[in-house]
């Protein structure tokens, strides 16, 4: 999961998911206890009322039935009842569940109000409600939830210093409807959590705007473009401060550029007088030196190592022209078997001792500066030589792909180490540690400067896989447009 934008989408889905599933279960326990305290409210409010005073069977039974009126004749009972005066008891429902015995559960010792009794009230007098026959005082209810015959059951318990009263209500009906929430809830989550993704993706998107922007602005920024800088975004202060900081390496990073690129171009153009009038004076001294000579070895020592600077020099000239974009074209229509041939005749009289392979077929034409690019070859044709076994092979080929015109050089050889092969096209970078100056030893600089011939011409130059014990370098340019 490489994408930013994707984790962040999903981060914010998740924690969205798991908030709504926090609060969706509280919301559900806050359900549940509110439907069970306003039916224990209404369990007391219903017992109180018919404690006030001592009643007989007759009053429960048609308590029973007008709660059993409420509930309707084709359902279960909603409530149900039993009721005990003294030792007796003086009612029971008739559909009472099997499963729970009122008479062993707790009745609550303590009353309403705080009143206590070390014995029992006087009986009331017959009659109603008066001055001298004051309501009974009524005691504290005790709650408790069954399970009897497959049903639940939210159980009161109260009663007043002569009477015990249970109270029954079935929770079966409360318990589904609450399911039924429950599983609408969970039914509408994952749509909800769709919507909350794709908001959040676009959350993300919106967020990381300034990012892309900024992300496409550096891409236009090339070695010929480091003048350009990115506005700065007006309302999001994190990303303008970014934006600042990046033009601020902008700029240092262009002033390091130009002064390399103008030490490079200078020092490299004001050498190369000297290093020509250097030539002259040795090779008239080694003309004037007696054949055969000590001074004469030395002057064709130095004379040797004159010309390697200038070559140096001249690959140094042509990479600072191509990083500042000035490398200019002399473009015409070049066939690559044709110089590719001239190339493979050259390193053939140069390593008789080896064998070349070729498939170089005719036709396979691109628009190229000839010159630079015979240089280029020729840069991968010498190392094709120089780090080569004796008696190996050379193949050379070309061939077309789309658009395009490959070339294939190939060597039999020690190959290149695995960690040299990132930095194979880095300047001045040799595989050999020991950095030797014989004669055979190069400056690291051509593989540099045949890539970037090859880019200059549209196409590209790179390494192919290590494959024993072939050493293979793949050129592409683009073939010339049909007709010219």
């Amino acid at each position: 999961m490489n994408s930013f934008r994707l984790r962040l989408a999903l981060l914010v889905g998740a924690l969205t998911a798991a908030l709504l599933l926090a609060a969706g279960f509280a919301a559900w326990e806050f359900t549940s206890r509110f439907n069970l305290d306003r039916l224990d409210r209404e369990l007391s409010h219903l017992a109180k009322t018919n404690l006030d005073r001592v009643n007989d069977g007759s009053h429960w039974a048609r308590l029973d039935a007008a709660l059993a009126f409420v509930s309707g004749s084709d359902r279960p009972p909603t409530y149900v009842i039993w009721a005990k005066n003294y030792d007796r008891v003086e009612f029971r429902s008739a559909r009472w569940p099997r499963g729970i015995a009122p008479e062993i559960l707790p009745v609550p010792a303590t009353y309403e109000g705080g009143v206590t009794f070390t014995s029992p009230p006087p009986p009331p007098a017959r009659g109603g409600l008066s001055p001298r026959n004051p309501p009974l005082p009524v005691r504290q209810t005790a709650f408790s939830t069954l399970t009897a015959e497959g049903s639940t059951w939210r159980v009161a318990v109260t009663g007043n210093p002569y009477t015990t009263l249970v109270v029954a209500a079935n929770l079966d009906g409360l318990n589904l409807d609450l399911r039924r929430l429950l599983y609408r809830y969970l039914a509408a989550l994952p749509f909800v959590l769709l919507v909350v993704g794709a908001g959040a993706w676009w959350l993300a998107s919106r967020a990381l705007r300034p990012v892309v922007s900024l992300t496409h602005a550096a891409e236009r920024i090339t070695a010929q473009g480091l003048d350009q800088r990115i506005a700065a975004p007006a309302h999001d202060r994190e990303f303008r401060r970014l934006v600042t900081v990046f033009n601020a390496m902008l700029d240092r990073l262009e002033t390091g550029f130009h002064q390399a690129r103008r030490f490079s171009a200078d020092a490299s153009h004001e050498l190369k007088t000297p290093l020509a009038l250097l030539q002259a004076e040795l090779e008239q001294a080694l003309r004037a030196a007696p054949s055969g000579s000590p001074s004469q070895q030395t002057y064709s020592s130095l004379l040797d190592d004159v010309q390697r600077l200038k070559a140096i020099l001249e690959k140094l000239l042509l990479l600072s022209l191509a990083d500042s974009g000035r490398l200019v074209l002399d473009r015409a229509p070049t066939d690559l078997g044709a110089l590719l041939a001239n190339i493979v005749e050259d390193s053939s009289a140069l390593a008789p001792h080896l064998m070349f392979e070729t498939d170089l077929p005719p036709g396979v034409i691109v628009s190229a500066d000839a010159i630079l690019l015979e240089q280029a070859l020729q840069n991968l044709a010498g190392n094709a030589l120089k780090y080569n076994r004796p008696e190996g092979v050379v193949r050379l080929t070309v061939s077309q792909r789309g658009d395009s015109a490959v070339i294939t050089m190939a060597n039999t050889g020690p190959g290149i180490a695995e960690e040299d092969r990132p930095r194979i096209f880095e300047r001045f970078y040799r595989g050999d540690p020991a950095r030797t100056r014989d004669r055979t030893s190069g400056a690291g600089l051509g593989l540099s400067l045949s890539r970037e011939i090859l880019r200059a011409h549209g196409g590209d130059l790179a390494l192919a896989p290590a494959a024993a014990p072939w050493t293979t370098f793949v050129a592409t340019l683009p073939l010339a447009p049909s007709g010219k």
